[in-house]
């Protein structure tokens, strides 16, 4: 199989995934009228990602022979932890205040859990660890694009959940440099668990209602998203560095 059928087979699995994942908008919206983050989203949302969990997991599964892990030597913490530790400290301290055992309080904790699984299994775990599998280290740049792009355009889907065009473009935007982020930080930290965990828990805090319940969080994630921007450009810089020194070998 040439490369480029290659690439196209590899990607293959996240285009279903975003297939998928605009599906369930469109239902949700459409059907109970429940636009994309808007009341009683992350409701209707729980059986669509259930399901979408559960098909990245089977994708593994298939996969798992061809997604053996790249490094032989363990990763690093420090600069995970600079983010970690926040979102931790805020999400312990609003379930302390203002958490309770009801359907309603629970949903969002497991809804931003199967999210964080299903897109750092999906994107990080599946999609960048066979990118690097075909193109090796030294195509890492072109793994790295090509990995952060596919997660952005997942987010092109939110206009069928009736998000206005204009949100949706900062949307892909954002989480192109999300992308950039967490497959740097994949690199870095060499532990996909890791990544979940942080991943859910920055999409609880954002869609838990805990912003508005306590209204600081809304400037600390923005702290917190200025500090993923230069965290992002310091890994970058390095990485490339390290890919310029192995070229010239």
């Amino acid at each position: 199989m040439n490369s480029k059928k290659e690439i196209l087979t590899i990607i293959l699995w996240p285009l279903l995934y975003t297939l998928g994942m605009g599906l369930s908008n469109y239902i949700v919206y459409r059907h109970y009228h429940i636009e994309y983050g808007g009341d009683g989203y992350i409701n209707a949302m729980l059986p669509f990602l259930a399901a979408l969990a559960a098909g990245t997991m089977i994708c593994l599964f298939i996969q798992r022979e061809r997604l053996t892990l790249p490094w032989k030597k363990r990763g690093r913490l420090p600069l995970f932890l600079v983010i970690f530790l926040p979102l931790v400290a805020m999400t312990i301290y609003y379930l302390l205040t203002n958490g309770s055992f009801t359907y309603a309080f629970i949903v969002p904790l497991a809804v931003t859990l199967l999210v964080g699984v299903a897109e750092e299994t999906m994107f990080r775990r599946i999609l960048f660890v066979r990118l690097l599998g075909l193109f090796q280290e030294r195509g890492f740049k072109k793994t790295l694009l090509i990995s952060a792009v596919c997660f952005s355009l997942l987010h092109a889907v939110n206009i069928l959940g009736g998000s206005p065009a204009p949100q949706v473009l900062m949307q892909l935007a954002a989480t192109f440099v999300a992308g950039l982020f967490y497959v740097l930080m994949f690199d870095y930290t060499r532990n996909i668990y890791l990544l979940i965990i942080m991943h859910s828990l920055w999409d609880y805090i954002l869609f838990s209602g805990a912003t508005k319940q306590i209204p600081v969080y809304t400037i600390l994630m923005g702290i917190l998203q200025a500090a993923e921007i230069v965290i992002m450009l310091v890994l970058l810089a390095r990485k490339w560095r390290q890919c310029a020194a192995a070229e010239r070998i």
